[in-house]
């Protein structure tokens, strides 16, 4: 036999299962009741290789990061206090519950399913996050009653939603809005199904951000919202469309609710641009819809009430423009309007591809 021959193929053995990566595992961590979040810290640090997956038992207590991650899996934990995902990729958590905040940053990639969030989400920093079947109660301050913000996408971040209901309650400062879903910065959101109750605002897009209302079956309510349902302002984009008629069934009626949200369902200004489409608006005091200081709203085949204090349907001033527009379903499909448009200060309404009936008046009661 040839000594050095086998030696050598032993070595190239040996050596190339020292260089191999290591394969994915399955770890898991007891934090018992209320320990430390630093044993499921330390256990994610002893990691190695890609795609693993931590079991998490017990209540744990304290800060924990998942940072630098190529594949990894979450599942089970139950922490108090802040959870942050950065510089990651394939990071998911499922069966989680926080009991403080979501937070990502630094371009992460994640998703969650199946949890509940205590708190707040906070997705930024060009970070792209996915979420389906989540819960997020945002938390009242337990000195002064008030709460804070439910989701917040910002910083050219994606976020997705899916089958999430995000519940909250007034702030207690006046100078500062709870608001459910904020999106900014430049950011994208995509939200079907689910539900935003409870907050100052329902939603508040701005600052050039993009987001997309689009139940893919069951309904999406934006309501009891006591000040604003959905505000749209400062170069910010949001399109609130249910399902199609041929799309839509009994089982998935797939449409976009916007009730009972105090002064406003939809409100757009500086420079905002709002789209409805199978909408439909009901419940508020002053507009349905409200578009003023140069912004524009388009709505298609949606229905709005008149506002229980003023008696519009929705009110358009200060160089700003309704628009109704069936699209290829026009001129035959149309809204539906039970109170007037008040038009003033060089704004604008048209029905020039619907079959909507408009009545316009020049006179408005205030505000």
């Amino acid at each position: 036999m040839n000594t050095r021959a086998l030696l050598s193929v032993v070595t190239l053995g040996v050596l190339g299962a020292l260089c191999a990566p290591a394969s994915a595992g399955n770890y898991a961590v007891n934090c018992g009741t209320n320990g430390s979040s630093g044993l499921v810290q330390n256990q994610l640090s002893a990691m190695t290789g890609t795609n693993n997956t931590l079991f998490v038992k017990g209540t744990c207590v304290g800060y924990l990061e998942i940072t630098g991650f190529n594949g990894l899996t979450i599942t089970g934990l139950s922490l108090t206090g802040s959870l942050v995902v950065s510089a990651s990729t394939g990071v998911s958590l499922q069966n989680v519950r926080v009991y403080g905040d979501l937070s990502s940053w630094n371009h992460a990639n994640f998703s969650v399913g199946n949890s509940t969030v205590n708190g707040y989400v906070q997705i930024t920093h060009e970070s792209t996050a996915y979420f389906t079947n989540v819960t997020i109660p945002q938390w009242s301050d337990p000195t002064t009653g008030g709460g804070g913000s439910g989701i917040i996408c910002v910083s050219h971040s994606e976020c997705n939603f899916s089958n999430t209901t995000v519940s909250g309650v007034p702030s207690s400062d006046p100078a500062t809005h709870s608001i459910g879903v904020t999106v900014g910065s430049a950011a994208r959101l995509n939200f079907a199904s689910g539900r935003i109750s409870g907050f100052d605002w329902g939603v508040l897009v701005w600052n050039n951000a993009t987001a997309f209302f689009n139940p893919d079956c069951a309904n999406l309510s934006i309501d009891s919202n006591p000040s604003i349902g959905v505000y749209v302002r400062d170069g910010g984009m949001v399109k609130l469309e249910g399902l199609s008629p041929h799309d839509a069934t009994s089982a998935c009626p797939g449409s976009v609710l916007i009730r009972n949200n105090g002064a406003y369902g939809m409100l757009a200004e500086g420079g905002g641009l709002g789209y409805l489409y199978r909408a439909q608006l009901a419940g508020h005091a002053v507009d349905g819809v409200r578009v003023q200081n140069g912004s524009v709203v388009k709505i298609r085949s949606s229905t709005i009430d008149a506002a229980t204090t003023s008696g519009r349907s929705a009110r358009v001033k200060s160089n700003a423009h309704l628009w109704f527009d069936e699209e290829s379903n026009g001129p035959a499909a149309g809204s539906a309007l039970a109170g007037p448009v008040c038009v003033t200060n060089s704004s604008s309404v048209d029905t020039d591809n619907s079959s909507t009936t408009l009545t316009t008046v020049a006179t408005c009661t205030s505000p």
